[in-house]
């Protein structure tokens, strides 16, 4: 269903505000992330499953390469330097303990390698020769799971697994979308996603699964003619959220999800949708999620044209 703007205000069990009446002008407020000095542009890439580190990028001065940034709580936390000459880096990722996934790029070799960072340290992960590989998730135990490639063959991706401990592991036909907890990884092929078990031979199909896709508190969403569906990691359908069409996140325990509805960012609660109604909207196009607490996370353009990242409250 179509609806108007967010006006008044629910509170649920969850903790998350949600619009109600017709009367109050509570509207999303965006409160921005603090960005270093002299960033030109920022944008969110990703976030912990608990929501209180957020990963980004931007590009600082005249710089031509992208720094990492991260926020616990909303403060920034400055990411050190991979090296002594320039390498842009891209987060992706963060679990709940602060670890950071995501890809450097080595101009010099014409190729990208995935990385864990955790503590102010680089640990570049095992990148075969001439390949290049990129990070898209991480688990709270540490794992990692990302794609490979060939660096002259951009487009004929794997998925490949980096184990804290263990040997590292590569699936043909598949590419990465994320991992869980319990060592299941989510993977698209070119017609379907798919649950792969890393510790059990297992495959489940989703169902219809591509592009935009979210891994978020162990459900799958993605688009489908009917709106986002959404799926548990043992292949049950768990709900159909009416008009979307692209997924951002959920809370945990699934009464709100974040999206978008054709270019409208928009909340869905009990099956009804509300357009996010906020002075300063979030891009659609960037890393989006939302929060247990009931914030949400992403980017909007500000007052002088630049992409800045920021977390979105009722009404404060």
């Amino acid at each position: 269903m179509k609806s108007g703007a967010l006006l008044g205000v629910v509170l649920l069990m969850s903790g998350v505000a949600v619009p109600q009446a017709a009367a109050d002008p509570c509207r999303w407020i965006a409160h921005d992330l603090p960005l270093p000095d002299g960033a030109r542009y920022a944008r969110t890439t990703g976030s912990s499953e608990n929501n209180r580190f957020i990963v980004g990028e931007t590009e600082i001065g005249s710089r031509i390469a992208a720094y990492g940034l991260l926020w616990d709580n909303g403060s920034p936390v400055p990411m050190t330097e991979p090296g002594p000459s320039v390498i842009p880096v891209h987060p992706t990722d963060v679990n709940n303990s602060g670890v950071v996934v995501g890809t450097q790029e080595l101009w010099s070799e014409g190729r990208s390698v995935a990385f864990r960072y955790r503590d102010g340290v680089y640990e570049r992960l095992y990148t075969p020769n001439d390949h290049s590989t990129a990070a898209k998730g991480i688990n709270e135990r540490g794992d990692v799971i990302g794609d490979v490639w060939h660096k002259d063959l951009p487009n004929e991706r794997q998925t490949i697994v980096w184990p804290v401990d263990g040997p590292v592991s590569g699936f043909v036909g598949y590419r990465a979308v994320g991992i869980s907890d319990d060592f299941r990884s989510v993977q698209l092929t070119r017609s379907a996603a798919a649950v792969v078990g890393l510790t059990v031979e297992r495959v489940t199909e989703l169902p219809g699964g591509r592009e935009p896709i979210v891994f978020d508190n162990d459900r799958v969403l993605y688009p489908a003619a009917t709106g986002l569906v959404e799926y548990d990691l043992d292949g049950r359908h768990v709900a159909t959220w009416e008009g979307g069409t692209k997924p951002f996140g959920r809370t945990s325990s699934g009464h709100v999800v974040f999206g978008s509805a054709d270019g409208t960012p928009s909340l869905w609660q009990w099956g009804i949708r509300y357009a996010v109604d906020s002075a300063h909207q979030p891009d659609p196009e960037f890393y989006g999620d939302i929060s247990d607490e009931g914030a949400l996370i992403g980017t909007h353009r500000n007052a002088d044209g630049r992409w800045q990242p920021a977390r979105w409250f009722w009404c404060g």
